[in-house]
């Protein structure tokens, strides 16, 4: 009663000290991704739309699996296939300064942690010093994910296996509620170990996640489960009187980000380096990303084609709104199509001033067709109300 008690108190106080490390991305991979299924990175794909960046910065942190050189090289040959620039660090075998971790850590956009031992990991990382410093990356937004003991790491409950048939808690780092079991398809052990426990109330309820499925957390709520293979699922577990129950939980499938489960990002970096120029206001730039006959459509309907038609249209925009802002949060692509989801943002500017009582955010989407290369079509849509009334106030003021 009294250990239970104690499990209690540290519960309690984890979700309590991590209340405001609430603003950064987890993907939580019950396995596959690079490192199991090297010829399907469609998680991989998707983990690093999520940073929002045209070239992001990944680092890879092997740690749980002892920082073996195959497994770091099984990263590096994934991740050359993708427009991002790899590293890793050796926690186990190289030593570095507190400030060296923390301003490698900190330049990244997206971390992932790799499988093998939780509790090797978490002995690690807090002889390093690391802890503190990934807290620090969870809330300055940087993209967090990992695969079996690099989900599990996440949560507040993980277990170990010191002898045969004996399963004990770790104290992971508690970012996420509750408890997570990898390779819940492929691992009857663990899968019998977790509800085990979790009927006996040594761990928390939590989540059973096959192979090839993620739990996509923003904040600390679970925000999507998507999977990388047809009819794989997660399950949450938890106790319920003196049995546990299981409820599946169906994944999005990530087939639409590519063909045939092969990567296909092109599309994807042509449309976010357009919306990079976008958001620097650079026309010229924007224009040798389009065809000729580019046909532009904006949210309230109006079609305008070929190049020049769109650069006056463009500029007269910016002239009206000069900080418009598009902020991606998703990005599908398809057989020359993109599909882009998010928010637009600016401020209407009257007198050649900005204030913020005429600043808008309104969520959006986009649209996008490409062709050789090149976008043909950008159509956009969007709740166009909050600007129409912005333009009828300063209209009243001006009568």
């Amino acid at each position: 009663m009294f250990e239970r008690i104690i499990k209690l108190r540290d519960r309690i106080s984890s979700s309590i000290r991590n209340k405001e490390y609430c603003n950064g991305q987890i993907i939580a991979l019950g396995g596959g991704g690079f490192s199991d299924q090297p010829d399907n990175l469609l998680l991989d794909e998707y983990i690093l739309l999520q940073t929002n960046k045209s070239r992001p910065k990944v680092l890879f942190l092997p740690t749980a699996g002892g920082d073996h050189d195959e497994y770091i090289e099984k990263f590096y040959r994934a991740y050359r296939k993708f427009n991002c620039e790899p590293s890793h660090l050796s926690l186990s075998k190289e030593k570095y300064s507190l400030r060296q971790l923390e301003n490698r850590v900190m330049s990244q956009d997206m971390i992932f942690v790799g499988g093998g031992s939780p509790r090797f990991l978490m002995r690690i990382w807090r002889k390093t010093g690391m802890i503190g410093i990934i807290k620090m990356a969870w809330r300055e937004g940087i993209v967090l994910s990992g695969m079996s003991a690099g989900a599990i790491c996440w949560y507040e409950d993980g277990f170990k296996n010191p002898r045969k048939d004996i399963w004990m808690r770790i104290k992971c780092l508690g970012f996420l509620e509750g408890s997570f079991c990898p390779h819940y398809d492929k691992r009857g052990e663990l899968r019998k170990a977790f509800r085990k426990m979790i009927l006996n109330g040594d761990i928390s309820p939590g989540y059973g996640v096959q192979d090839g499925v993620a739990l996509h957390y923003k904040g600390r709520e679970l925000s999507a489960v998507i999977s990388n293979v047809r009819d794989a699922k997660a399950f949450y577990v938890k106790r319920q009187g003196y049995r546990v129950s299981e409820k599946a939980l169906s994944p999005s499938y990530l087939g639409i980000l590519g063909s045939n489960a092969s990567v296909s990002s092109g599309d994807v970096e042509i449309v976010r380096e357009f919306i990079n120029r976008i958001n620097n206001h650079e026309i010229d730039k924007m224009l040798e990303l389009v065809t000729e006959d580019i046909t532009f459509i904006d949210s309230m309907g109006i079609h305008t084609n070929n190049k020049d038609n769109m650069y006056k249209a463009w500029d007269l925009f910016f002239t009206f709104f000069p900080d418009y802002r598009v902020n991606i949060s998703e990005i599908i692509s398809r057989d020359g199509v993109v599909a882009v989801f998010g928010k637009a943002s600016g401020t209407l500017a009257t007198n050649g001033r900005i204030n913020n009582e005429n600043r808008f955010e309104i969520p959006a989407s986009w649209n996008a067709e490409i062709t050789d290369g090149r976008i043909s079509r950008w159509q956009v849509f969007a709740d166009n109300e909050p600007v129409r009334k912005l333009i009828d106030k300063i209209r009243d003021k001006c009568s």
